[in-house]
């Protein structure tokens, strides 16, 4: 039996590495995270999870964190924004 870091799994099965740990994530594949953060997939969590029709298109993908805009871009847009409406 091997055991696969993600990035290993995910060039195996041809998925994704952030598409198969959100899936890790979720409990579709068996895996464990280690203290450190990283995943580890056993090859026959991969096979069970590929014979059962492994469904990732619902795989909810997490939301990018949004930045605010810098002060001096806003000031200097509403700037335009005053100038274009009072031309």
């Amino acid at each position: 039996m091997e055991i696969y870091t993600l990035k290993e799994a995910s060039r195996k099965v041809k998925i994704g590495v952030e598409t198969l740990k959100r899936a890790c994530e979720e409990g579709l594949i068996k895996a464990n995270r280690l203290a450190n953060g990283q995943w580890r997939i056993a090859e026959s969590a991969l096979e069970e999870a590929l014979h059962k029709g492994l469904d990732l298109r619902n795989v909810a993908k997490k939301p990018g964190k949004k930045q605010p805009q810098p002060e001096a871009l806003r000031r200097y847009q509403e700037e335009r924004m005053r100038k274009k409406q009072g031309a």
